[in-house]
């Protein structure tokens, strides 16, 4: 059974609103008795909020809601004079606040039983009904008109536009803040140091907060997807079953907005070409209901979300025919190279439909995830199902990276995609029918050399600094001049001279004022057949 106590906080601030414009309508319809329009207001938020306590198991607050609406009703129809319900809406209204700051403590909702007595007597004509008073409606009357007192604002709604305008702002005291560090090293003056590390701590702060106000649970995205599932599987006459977890795992408000598209076309892709017919499913053993599921969990400074279904699985032989007759792979390759095929347009599908095919698209999904320093891998079983996971940084602004030198130039490695620091002899890296190489841990790890790769002057020392990056399962090695430190960057869009380099996921500028690139690790995984191709150009020349 779902737990559904994390979704409290949501309920109250939300209830809350709910409250204050059944309030709102009420005392405007206390003044314009003529005018329903404020009766349809409060019926409207009194039966949202009904659905909602029911949902969270609060049944005091919705069978007082669902009360509350007899009598609106009442009023609607004009059955009931409005007259005599108004005190006894305003201590309805007054009750449910008072519920909300009980839950709030972690105590049971306030008692509803005589409030409820008192709407059913309204209704009845020509009556007067007084209902004796309970040692259980003792703590009701805490929030009733004896309370004057006004309750602190706990929490208020703020513009995107404004978080992204303080999350600037932090980025540039970050920028400033570095050069404040340069200025303080060449001076080395005691008073100076202390009050730039005492600065750097709160800005420090300064960032993690910001950061943490822009977060936002996958649940957002999660949300927008069961009624489309819903409806493609009912225009292609199948039944699915849209699963959900991790749902409340945050991301940054960027990362969100980037991936939103990217499982759309996935999830479409399951429902046209994966998931087959209930009546297929059927004849091969499965439940005619199908299942695809969105899973999200965290995984050092990424969060994996995988778009799964079991459906039929890939047509692996089909996809190698189809790839092999359109260039895109050779013959030889891997299974894993025939799958990873379908990110450059290779389909096996047979006939276009109004949703998608397997395969159309991904290519499209694959260079937004990308964009973002994030990769995308599938594994597929025949007849048991496709998986789809998605790796993708917690936040896009501010990262932690490592400074490298390669060639006199300084660039940037984020530190969740370094695996380990190594320094090798010179003699320990073998080489290769087409790449260099090291054993670590009794396998091969390719070496790509970052002053070859860059066109730099060629450095040949002694002991060979290597960064080990990683990207999923992989691993590769960065071989350069020097490792310089670490440190906290603003990540900045590339130029359009830059941009057309795949090496580099961004730019940030250090205290020196200098412009320093960031490697993108997921293309340089990608390098080695191009890199080996260099090496022998290099070598032939």
């Amino acid at each position: 059974m779902e737990d559904i106590s994390k979704y409290k906080d949501t309920y109250l601030s939300e209830a809350k609103e709910h409250i204050g414009e059944m309030n709102k309508s009420l005392l405007k319809f206390e003044k314009h008795s003529s005018k329903i329009e404020p009766i349809n207001d409060i019926f409207r938020h009194t039966h949202t909020l009904k659905s909602m306590s029911a949902a969270m198991d609060y049944n005091k607050t919705s069978r007082l809601c669902h009360a509350i609406e007899d009598v609106l009703d009442a009023v609607r129809k004009k059955t009931m004079n409005p007259d005599k319900c108004f005190d006894i809406l305003f201590r309805c209204f007054d009750t449910m606040e008072g519920t909300l700051k009980e839950l709030k403590k972690g105590r049971e909702e306030l008692d509803t039983e005589r409030l409820m007595q008192e709407l059913r007597a309204t209704l009845k004509p020509s009556s007067v009904v007084r209902i004796p008073s309970s040692e259980k409606e003792n703590r009701n009357t805490e929030y009733g008109i004896r309370n004057t007192e006004m309750e602190k604002i706990q929490s208020i709604e703020v513009k995107v536009e404004r978080l992204d305008l303080l999350m600037n702002l932090a980025e540039e005291l970050l920028i400033n803040k570095m050069r404040i560090d340069r200025i303080k090293e060449e001076l080395r003056h005691p008073e100076l140091t202390a009050a730039v590390d005492a600065l750097g701590r709160l800005i420090t702060d300064i960032q993690y907060n910001v950061m943490q106000s822009r977060l936002v649970p996958i649940g957002f995205v999660f949300d927008r997807f069961p009624r489309m599932v819903r409806d493609l599987a009912k225009s292609q006459n199948k039944d699915v079953n849209l699963q959900t977890r991790g749902a409340d795992i945050e991301l940054d408000r960027g990362v969100i907005d980037e991936i939103g598209e990217s499982l759309v076309h996935l999830i479409r892709n399951a429902i046209d070409h994966g998931i087959e017919t209930p009546e297929i499913r059927k004849k091969t053993g499965k439940p005619a209901q199908s299942v695809i599921e969105l899973a999200a969990k965290r995984e050092r400074g990424f969060v994996i979300v995988e778009v799964s279904d079991d459906g039929s699985g890939l047509d692996i032989a089909g996809i190698k025919d189809t790839a092999l007759k359109q260039g895109a792979i050779s013959a030889g390759v891997t299974e894993e190279d025939i799958i990873n095929s379908i990110f450059f347009g290779v389909s096996t599908s047979k006939q276009i439909t109004q949703i998608s095919g397997r395969g159309f698209g991904l290519n499209i999904v694959k260079e937004k995830i990308e964009s973002i320093g994030g990769s995308i891998k599938v594994r597929s079983k025949p007849r048991e199902g496709t998986i789809f996971s998605i790796e993708v940084p917690l936040t896009l602004a501010i990262i932690k990276s490592l400074f490298v030198g390669v060639g006199g130039k300084t660039y940037a490695v984020p530190l969740v995609n370094i695996s380990r620091l190594i320094t090798v002899n010179k003699e320990d890296i073998k080489g290769m029918l087409n790449y260099e190489a090291i054993v670590l841990d009794e396998e091969d790890i390719p070496i790509v050399r970052l002053n070859t790769l860059f066109k730099e002057p060629p450095s040949e020392p002694k002991r060979q600094p290597i960064v080990i990056i990683r990207k999923g399962e992989e691993e590769m090695g960065l071989a350069v001049d020097s490792f310089m430190n670490t440190r906290e960057i603003v990540v900045k869009p590339l130029n359009k001279l830059v941009k057309e380099n795949k090496y580099f996921a961004g730019s940030t500028i250090i205290g020196s004022g200098e412009v320093v690139l960031i490697l993108d690790v997921a293309n340089l995984m990608l390098t080695k057949r191009g890199y080996s191709q260099m090496v022998e150009a290099d070598t032939r020349g």
